[in-house]
């Protein structure tokens, strides 16, 4: 199983959080929480994205060359 389907959109996002807020403190003050939100919003729509690949397995990769 992927290890985006095991794990929960807010377990994901609280682990990136520590490296969001570190990198907010290169921004306004004014900015940040917006800049966080936006953060977020795409990290979300790049984990459907990776749920969504289908990855081959060793077998199908081989049939395909």
């Amino acid at each position: 199983m992927n290890k985006c389907n095991e794990l929960t959109y807010d377990e994901i996002i609280d682990k990136f959080l520590p490296k969001i807020k570190k990198s907010l403190k290169n921004t306004s003050i004014q900015e940040r929480e917006d800049l966080e939100q936006e953060i977020k919003i795409k990290i979300f729509e790049k984990l459907k994205v990776l749920t969504e690949i289908k990855v081959p397995g060793f077998f199908e990769f081989l049939d395909k060359k």
